[in-house]
């Protein structure tokens, strides 16, 4: 499955903080910044990510969008070490996305009918 793009990721974020009355600006400028850190990978070791940085990937998480993952390796010493991840939540940015094209979908069907006017559905007497 082809990889979340920016285009695709900035329209999922707006659209939920904007549901939580985050300005659609500010949302964007967010979600740059989250794919900026991402790059191309499909997930960011969270020790790279400054207090506020991680911050915003906290909030990402309470709306689904961003996960945690945790992997644990064994240092020569026989010490665990635990690395954590941040992964995009790919599949709800699509489900995020899809809701948003029925949406605009319906309005389109409405919208069709705002252009006629009323006379044409008037019968004629014959």
């Amino acid at each position: 499955m082809a990889r979340v793009r920016i285009d695709e990721f900035k329209k999922a974020v707006t659209k939920v903080l904007k549901e939580r009355d985050i300005d659609p600006e500010e949302a964007e400028e967010i979600s740059e910044k989250i794919m900026n850190l991402f790059g191309y990978d499909k997930s960011i070791t969270d020790n790279l990510l400054s207090s506020k940085e991680r911050d915003l990937f906290y909030m990402l998480e309470d709306y689904d969008i961003l996960t945690t993952e945790e992997e644990t390796a064994y240092l020569p010493s026989g010490k665990r070490w635990r690395i954590h991840y941040w992964k995009i939540k790919e599949d709800k940015i699509r489900e995020i996305l899809s809701q948003e094209n029925e949406k605009d979908e319906e309005e389109k069907e409405k919208s069709i009918y705002d252009d006629i006017s009323n006379d044409i559905w008037k019968r004629a007497n014959t």
